[in-house]
């Protein structure tokens, strides 16, 4: 049964798995590609061994296929499982820093002064936010493309908290991050000044560090904020799946593997922010 975007098993009136599929499109290498996102894959205990998963997700492919998405992704541990309908990991580089590390690297560097301060996602607000992720992000392989519908909708209510970068009243950079224990972890950047993006982000880590109760700070490698000393780690929770072959740069992309060849390629070119995690 299909219930809008979600593929639904049911037992009478008991709906006993579940699969959904996300639309999104993706900026890559300067174009917009569609994407299909599978979330909320659940089975209630009870009819767990019955391939109903497996069966929804099924569905989910035909309908992509049907609709000619040209990529899949999703996020997941049970690598084997995915792998088996066609998904393969597409590690993601991050980096972790220290607040002791942070703090000699930010002493040793001149910044630009600006005021940092907590902002929200209110109607003016996201105007001037989307206009700087719009410069920034559209940069990437990867970053979700947006409307204000799904600004509103989406990104407004992920749970996080939202800061922004003002010089002389103008909001200049943003940052969304959320807590986990005593890590950091920062979802989402985006500066309007590509020539300084490092003055922003290194003005957002201070203030988290002197208001959070916090160790550590995880961060995408891709938005450039190299630090001496900081830990490097790959991520292997984002797969991707080719649904349906389309051509980049006259190269035609017929496989997953060659889709994963060509974002690992130029890692540091490659984002899926946080926020647009489902």
């Amino acid at each position: 049964m299909v219930l809008g975007s979600i593929f639904v098993a049911v037992d009478g009136s008991i709906i006993a798995s579940t699969v959904r599929l996300f639309y999104r499109k993706i900026y890559f290498h300067e174009k917009e590609i569609t994407v299909g996102g599978i979330g909320e894959v659940s089975t209630k205990p009870k009819y767990r061994g019955m391939n109903l998963a497996s069966k929804l997700l099924c569905m989910a492919i035909d309908t992509m296929k049907e609709k000619k998405l040209s990529i899949s992704i999703l996020f997941a541990s049970l690598h084997n499982f995915y792998g088996k309908f066609g998904y393969k990991v597409l590690p993601r580089e991050f980096c972790l820093v220290d607040r002791d590390t942070f703090q000699k690297y930010y002493e040793s560097e001149t910044t630009q002064t600006g005021e940092v301060k907590e902002i929200n996602l209110s109607d003016n607000n996201v105007e001037i936010i989307d206009e700087i992720y719009k410069l920034y992000s559209a940069n990437f392989n990867g970053p979700v493309v947006r409307n204000r519908e799904y600004w509103l909708g989406w990104v407004k209510f992920e749970p996080k908290i939202s800061l922004g970068y003002f010089i002389e009243g103008r909001l200049a950079a943003y940052l969304f991050y959320r807590k986990s224990g005593k890590e950091i972890v920062i979802l989402e950047y985006g500066c309007s000044d590509l020539s300084n993006k490092e003055i922003p982000l290194m003005e957002f880590i201070k203030f988290i560090i002197n208001n959070e109760d916090a160790e550590a700070i995880k961060y995408p490698k891709a938005i450039g904020l190299e630090l001496t000393g900081c830990t490097e780690f790959k991520d292997n929770s984002l797969m991707v799946n080719l649904i349906t072959p389309f051509k980049l740069e006259g190269l035609l992309v017929d496989s997953t593997e060659k889709l994963i060849s060509i974002l690992t390629r130029e890692p540091n070119k490659f984002l899926f922010w946080g926020a647009d995690n489902f």
